[in-house]
């Protein structure tokens, strides 16, 4: 109750004749006013704030960038939130000059007031001096080409993936925004525009709803791309841009060109561009609906069948092993890993090859204790079936086995202790996942 009358009483202070502002009094004001934006009883109050106290403000505001001038901006800014009318005072004047204009409103009142023109506002109320100062050394507006090369149009596109529907809609009138202001450019060089315009085009073309949920693999391509456009040097340049030139709609239930890049037949940047579509795809394997556009192309069963392809090198393999580990995450998923691609039986048999080294075999090893956990606590759930959990426990059992051999020869090896130590807490989390129940949870009736 003493903050209501507390911003009242302040704000009728600057109504005197004798009042000076400072900026430690408005900075005051400036924060009883914000912590009022809750409170309808106050704001009512302040809908009916004294004439005065609105000219006087006006007469001492500068336009400047000082304290005491944001502070007179915020107050303003708040009263008119808060309900305050001040159409009477159209059109807005400020400074000493201005004074006079608004004595004469409270002695005439609107009736006999004769208001000043826009060319008297300027005329007599803008100093030139000011305006051309301003004009030389004002800021310069919002780079187009800056906005993208720090990743601000990659955050726009990455956030139409959100769950949140309102971070969704911004994300999507952002966009539309950024289209408009550089279709608006006049002075700026920016050699891109055509390019970022027709990205974002076609990009918001390719749904049917008007705030759809896009997949992260289809929003971090456009993402990715929108970077990749400052740079035509980039060796995965020329494919990208054909691509997309060629495709007038957008495919957005599938990865964009999953098959040319991981089987690029480019004699000298195939590794770049297998690489490139291989970090896309292991960035983006956030959710469920992110592997089902993986899987539109049959995208697993290539991932597994490529690893122990003569052709892929250590850093190719390194991302499909993040790809996996991130999808073992997802519950729902691990367990299409587990019963359709057996993915248990694929990381068996690859990790008692001798090609590969200790980190990827530990790598693999991880991968198989998180499918481990999840598929048990699939079978231990609502849609868990006696047989297909006997069948998953005897397929573990047996995996696990071999597995754990494996790991016991790396945990054994003190050269390498780093890995020697992710061996063994490998093992002890097959040791509790195998140790643990796999049968569906039994629902017992309680007594009437």
């Amino acid at each position: 109750m003493g903050s209501k009358k507390k911003v009242v009483s302040k704000l009728a202070k600057i109504a005197s004749d004798e009042w000076i502002p400072t900026e430690e009094s408005l900075a005051e004001i400036v924060k009883l006013l914000n912590d009022a934006k809750d409170d309808t009883e106050t704001q009512e109050k302040l809908r009916n704030t004294d004439l005065k106290v609105l000219t006087n403000l006006l007469t001492t505001y500068r336009a400047t960038c000082c304290d005491l001038d944001t502070s007179i901006f915020e107050i303003l800014q708040s009263l008119e939130k808060y309900g305050t009318d001040m159409s009477d005072l159209q059109p807005l004047v400020f400074g000493e000059e201005a004074r006079k204009n608004y004595e004469n409103l409270r002695k005439m009142g609107l009736d006999l007031h004769v208001r000043i023109t826009p060319d008297d506002a300027i005329k007599t109320f803008f100093d030139a001096a000011t305006l051309w100062n301003t004009a030389k050394y004002h800021v310069r507006p919002l780079s187009s080409k800056l906005f993208v090369e720090h990743n601000c149009l990659a955050l726009l596109f990455s956030c139409t993936s959100s769950t949140e529907v309102s971070v969704r809609t911004l994300a999507f009138a952002s966009l539309q925004k950024f289209v408009n202001h550089i279709q608006e450019l006049n002075t700026e060089i920016f050699a891109e525009k055509a390019l970022i315009l027709y990205l974002i085009r076609i990009f918001k073309h390719s749904f049917d709803s008007a705030v759809p949920r896009v997949s992260s693999i289809i929003s971090h391509f456009f993402a990715r791309v929108s970077k990749l456009m400052l740079n035509p040097s980039s060796v995965v340049y020329p494919q990208i841009m054909a691509f997309l030139c060629m495709k007038p709609i957008f495919d957005i239930q599938n990865v964009p060109e999953f098959y040319k890049l991981l089987f690029s037949s480019s004699p000298d940047h195939h590794n770049e561009e297998r690489e490139w579509v291989l970090t896309l795809i292991s960035e983006a394997m956030l959710e469920p609906i992110d592997y089902q556009v993986l899987q539109n192309r049959a995208g697993v069963k290539l991932l597994l069948s490529s690893f122990a392809s003569v052709w892929l090198d250590r850093k190719s393999r390194a991302l499909i092993l993040r790809t996996l580990q991130n999808a073992v995450q997802m519950p729902s998923v691990a367990h299409d890993l587990f019963t359709r691609e057996g993915l248990h039986m694929w990381i068996t048999s690859l990790i008692q090859s001798g090609r590969f080294n200790r980190w990827e075999k530990n790598y693999l090893a991880q991968v198989f204790c998180s499918l481990l956990e999840n598929e048990r606590k699939y079978q231990r759930g609502e849609k868990g079936k006696e047989q297909a959990c006997k069948a998953a426990t005897a397929a573990a059992r047996i995996c696990s086995k071999k597995i754990m051999s494996v790991l016991e020869t790396i945990s054994k090896d003190p050269q390498f202790a780093g890995e020697q130590k992710k061996a063994l807490v490998s093992m002890e989390k097959i040791e509790k996942a195998i140790g643990k129940k796999w049968k569906k949870k039994k629902k017992f009736n309680s007594a009437a």
